[in-house]
């Protein structure tokens, strides 16, 4: 597995109808341009952590995947925890086709977010691993 095949098994997901049914935009963590709902939208971080090769060469990762949350802020956590639903339905102890093996998920809530206060954000965080595909 290469870094970019990574990054493609994991970004697939969020262009399946069981994620974009849910009509939540979703960008790569450093994305500069206009985000289209600015009240509800997450951001995707793959997080490689430590790779290693099998025999033949065939490389393997393990690390983390962090879906940013962000919603309007003021109307408690049931946004996210209901985002969160979603994504767990989608990723939790998984098997993604040509990709990595996901462990399971937790939820950190951050708070309002420091650059906009009007959004409350939470960090998904789910493991992964691959073995040599």
């Amino acid at each position: 597995m290469t870094f970019s095949s990574l990054k493609s098994a994991i970004e697939l997901v969020f262009s399946s109808s069981s994620w974009t049914t849910n009509n939540i935009s979703i960008y790569p963590d450093n994305y500069q341009g206009t985000i289209s709902n600015q009240n509800e939208f997450c951001r995707l971080n793959i997080l490689p952590a430590s790779s290693s090769s099998n025999y033949g060469g065939s490389k393997n990762f393990s690390g983390t995947i962090i879906i940013s949350i962000y919603v309007k802020a003021g109307e408690g956590q049931s946004r996210i925890m209901a985002i969160s639903d979603i994504l767990d339905v989608l990723l939790s102890n998984k098997k993604l086709n040509n990709g990595p093996e996901l462990g399971t998920s937790y939820l950190q809530i951050g708070g309002l977010d420091s650059a906009n206060s009007a959004l409350y954000t939470a960090q998904y965080v789910i493991p992964f691993n691959t073995y040599g595909e």
